[in-house]
């Protein structure tokens, strides 16, 4: 295997280390690779992982933050990319690989200079690039005909004025003059990318996202729930609380009202508390907050019978991953990517999206059926470990690497 030296540049190290590059980093690092992690913000103390720095970095960024709010522009004004040009990481790097550049630190305009003579790969994690402001477009078929008249300007991420054909047309050219591979986790997302006029002309490689499965397993369910203070006899609903527009939780809370009020629940949530105060007395709450502990979150897994995840947009997934290589039924709604990377029916449960009815009675199949709980939680499992194994993620991003690199090489040399 040829060692080359690889850079990845994100917005953070340490919250979300799945996505922004961090672990992805450190495997390389691991392999031997002379690998380094550039960050708009290090909160970790990971040596060969070093954060972007100019003067008067934060307040400058403050105000064009501000300015771009104003004048309903979207990662355009900022100095980042001179700062990441003249980085002595990135000039070392044999191969620059991007994500999550849309958090409010990045201009686009800088990636035509930055991809030019540079072997460059970018990840999407949401659709944001392909539109004219928002991170979903859900119904909205605009961002493939240049945007403009916005159904929704207060969709994440939000503007004051529709500048959306202005945004989406500035992201075109500048996508065309950059010189980028694009790697996509789902078919869902891959799909998105080859109907839109602003990416489609790229390579695209389907590369879905890996997890720890010897973190994320089967394992002593009642340890778990002990250690957690579930009541025993309850059937434990887990999920993810957040107000998210695109998370569904309206759908959530439909689905549970409308559950037999003699049910014996535990509703376990991570990210947000108290957004289901209003159960406390039906039905036994517990808040874990927003966990940057992985084996809290192995615990959380493992204490649940359900996994409970009704995204209305969502480009991937990871935590209804993490819920199937737990060994747990996840129910998620059909429309999003969620039904594809679950392998429903076999993984997990799909419904109607937005249907709320039989988003409650799926859930009572499962509260009142275990042996369906212990089956399709056994395939999930089963699925988890053929397709999402951290190992083999690595290995195809290894593998694209020599492949981006030696094509390079043969144009540059040609």
């Amino acid at each position: 295997m040829t060692k080359f030296r690889t850079l990845q540049i994100g917005n953070i190290d340490t919250t979300g280390s799945r996505f922004n590059g961090q672990d992805l980093h450190s495997a390389l690092s691991q392999r031997g690779f002379d690998s380094h992690h550039l960050v708009w913000k290090k909160l970790g103390t990971e040596t060969n992982t070093s954060q972007i720095d100019y003067p008067f970095k934060e307040q400058l960024n403050d105000v064009l933050n501000k300015a771009e709010r104003e004048l309903s522009l979207q990662s355009i004004l900022h100095p980042a990319a001179f700062a990441i040009s003249a980085n002595n990481h990135f000039r070392a790097a044999d191969l620059v690989h991007y994500h999550l550049l849309h958090t409010g630190w990045f201009s686009l305009l800088g990636l035509p200079s930055l991809t030019k003579n540079k072997s460059s790969i970018m990840t999407l994690h949401d659709p944001w690039s392909l539109t004219g402001h928002c991170v979903y477009p859900r119904s909205c078929d605009r961002w493939m005909t240049g945007c403009g008249s916005c159904p929704d300007l207060d969709v994440i991420q939000s503007m004051k004025k529709d500048n959306t054909q202005k945004m989406w047309q500035i992201k075109k050219d500048v996508f065309a003059k950059s010189q980028l591979d694009i790697i996509v986790a789902s078919k869902w997302m891959l799909a998105k990318v080859q109907q839109s006029p602003i990416f489609s002309h790229f390579r695209h490689h389907l590369i879905p996202f890996g997890i720890d499965l010897d973190k994320f397993r089967p394992g002593n369910s009642e340890a778990s729930r002990k250690k957690l203070g579930i009541h025993p006899d309850n059937t434990v609903i887990c999920l993810r609380a957040t107000v998210s527009p695109f998370k569904g939780l309206p759908y959530i809370f439909e689905a549970l009202d409308k559950l037999p009020s003699t049910t014996p629940l535990t509703i376990l949530t991570v990210e947000d508390k108290q957004l289901f105060k209003n159960y406390l007395g039906k039905y036994q709450l517990i808040d874990l907050g927003w966990l940057e502990d992985s084996d809290l979150i192995a615990d959380a897994y493992r204490a649940a019978d359900i996994f409970l995840m009704p995204s209305t947009a969502e480009a991937f997934g990871v935590m209804a991953i993490e819920a199937m290589a737990s060994g747990k039924p996840t129910i998620v709604f059909e429309g999003t990517s969620l039904p594809e990377v679950t392998f429903a029916p076999k993984g997990a449960m799909a419904v109607p999206m937005g249907d709320s009815d039989a988003l409650s009675a799926t859930l009572r199949q499962l509260i009142e059926n275990p042996d369906m709980r212990k089956s399709i939680g056994a395939e999930a499992r089963h699925l988890a470990e053929q397709n999402y194994n951290w190992n083999t993620h690595v290995a195809r991003m290894i593998e694209l690497y020599e492949e981006i690199l030696s094509r390079n090489n043969c144009a540059r040399r040609s």
